[in-house]
């Protein structure tokens, strides 16, 4: 991948840059490094990053954190662009940081939105089905929420409150491409049920949160389809297609199979950090190396409950540096073992013991290695 040209410089760790990157085919994409509320912690993510393609359509490709309404107008400027030139905003997957301005941005365009099939029910509330939720009073992409109460303020009511009202243009459901589009689309849920990656006049992809670099998103609970399967779409309500890690793996393998391989590779965040570019310059070898660090950790954990059975705060506790369990860290480090205890209690290599079953004891099998194991295929295991 070519490295893309800034045109407005921002924080080292990316936030407030404008790039641009020109397609082989003469079409300008804007990279648009929108703040992010994780920003300068310990665990920082860096910015979010919008994407704009100024093609014979102009497409802005989600719209950044709630709250950056200005930021993003600001930035959308520095490219010769206002909002009533976007023709469709497409939104990547139902997270705050990813769609968080939409409902603002609406009244200044006159374009269309497009989200997966499933978007609709994840900012719709669905108050009556509570079927185990976490936070059943919330919208269908929070009813699993694991942040503290202070990140669920009132900001963020209000941004869950507008956007439930807004009216999906285009659903897209599952791998799709509109005849004569230069856009088509790949259903990689896992991290999100309705996470998409959009890939452009066959050169460029636009992956979300699905594939980063240098990290790796936060991979949803299998369990929380049992929790939302009736707010699902009829055709996703029957199995489990969209939850877990495990469909988060198989959403890997199917980017690294994508033919042929796109050549710029644009994530929602960590494109520049530290200073720097972080390119990923291939599909194919980025999913390979995600999927051997979820063995590795799959690993890991086994390591600390062989010695002695534990619960999630302990293997968590044991598995990620101090520096990643500060405030709500250490609630997703809590989630992250968790996600991994799923699949290899369904290969049979761990299960729950204690008098209120919360410890996990390993059961001397390693089942997860040929299960996670086949979604490496040739990519170098």
């Amino acid at each position: 991948m070519k490295t893309p040209e800034i045109i407005v410089s921002g924080k080292s760790n990316g936030e407030g840059i404008v790039l641009r990157y020109r397609t082989a085919r003469g079409t300008d994409i804007f990279g648009l490094a929108v703040p992010n509320i994780y920003s300068n912690t310990e665990w920082d993510l860096g910015p979010t990053w919008c994407y704009l393609i100024a093609g014979r359509e102009t497409s802005l490709i989600d719209t950044g954190r709630f709250g950056n309404y200005a930021v993003l107008e600001s930035m959308l400027r520095s490219t010769g662009k206002v909002f009533s030139d976007i023709d469709r905003i497409i939104l990547t997957h139902s997270h705050e940081d990813h769609d968080g301005n939409l409902a603002e941005i609406l009244p200044s365009i006159k374009g269309e939105i497009w989200a997966h099939s499933i978007y609709r029910q994840m900012i719709s509330y669905h108050p009556d089905i509570k079927d185990g939720a976490r936070h059943p009073e919330l919208p269908g992409s929070c009813r699993h929420c694991i942040m503290p109460e202070k990140f669920r303020s009132s900001t963020c009511v209000q941004y869950h409150q507008r956007r439930s009202l807004v009216d999906i243009d285009f659903a897209i459901d599952s791998d799709q491409r509109r005849p004569g589009d230069s856009l088509s689309f790949m259903f990689t849920p896992g991290h999100s049920p309705d996470a998409i990656c959009v890939v452009f006049e066959g050169e460029v992809i636009f992956t979300g949160d699905t594939l980063l670099p240098g990290i790796t998103p936060h991979p949803t609970l299998s369990g929380a389809f049992e929790a939302n399967r009736r707010i699902l779409p009829d055709s996703y309500s029957y199995e489990n297609t969209v939850y877990g890690l495990i469909n988060y793996i198989k959403s890997l393998d199917k980017l690294a199979g994508l033919t042929p391989q796109p050549t710029a590779i644009f994530p929602g965040h960590r494109l520049f950090y530290n200073d720097g570019f972080n390119l990923i310059h291939s599909l194919y070898g980025r999913a390979g190396e995600i999927i051997r660090f979820h063995i590795d950790r799959c690993r890991d954990i086994l390591r600390i409950i062989d010695a002695k059975p534990a619960g999630l705060d302990g293997i968590a506790f044991q598995h990620f540096p101090a520096s990643s369990l500060v405030g709500a860290g250490k609630s997703m480090a809590r989630d992250e073992v968790m996600a991994h205890v799923e699949v290899m209690e369904k290969c049979g290599d761990v299960c729950w013991i204690g008098e209120n079953r919360d410890i996990v004891q390993s059961t001397g099998s390693n089942n997860f290695l040929n299960v996670i194991g086949a979604y490496l295929q040739d990519k170098g295991k």
